[in-house]
């Protein structure tokens, strides 16, 4: 019962992620075939000046859109836009500084949950309403935290 349960999470999780990854992937390359002049490259880049008060990266702003699917996306979608293997993304973490990283982490923690979260949400209050201020209240909480991180952190590192 237990293994079914497990291998049934497994399946619906990886699917979901390679899904996802997908899409990130196509956006990531289309129209001339490179990241920095994709569609979501533009989309990333019109979130920065939010992104920038966290030491962030466009990528980052956009690993934790996608993270609005499902948490796991995040990294899959960092992988993605950052075009390296796994020792490679580890490489570009490490080029953004211990304060970006720290203020990533909290915006994430935090950050408004997954949007089967949210339909629980709204399917146990029965309220548009309260279902968006819930959201709008988890991402001034974690926008706000993750700024605070990153400013404290520069200040230690």
């Amino acid at each position: 019962m237990i293994w079914q349960r497990t291998l049934s999470f497994v399946q619906k999780a990886g699917t979901l992620i390679l899904v996802v990854s997908a899409i990130v992937w196509a956006l990531s390359y289309f129209p001339q075939g490179e990241t920095d002049t994709s569609y979501l490259a533009r989309f990333g880049r019109f979130l920065e000046p939010v992104g920038t008060l966290m030491g962030m990266t466009w990528q980052m702003n956009v690993a934790l859109l996608s993270s609005f699917v499902a948490k796991e996306n995040a990294i899959a979608t960092l992988g993605v836009l950052y075009g390296t293997g796994e020792e490679g993304l580890s490489d570009a973490m490490h080029a953004l500084g211990p304060a970006a990283g720290l203020g990533f982490l909290m915006v994430q923690m935090l950050f408004v949950p997954c949007i089967a979260t949210v339909g629980a949400i709204k399917q146990e209050s029965h309220s548009w309403s309260w279902t968006l201020l819930n959201l709008l209240y988890l991402l001034v909480i974690s926008l706000g935290s993750g700024v605070a991180a990153y400013s404290i952190g520069k200040l230690v590192w």
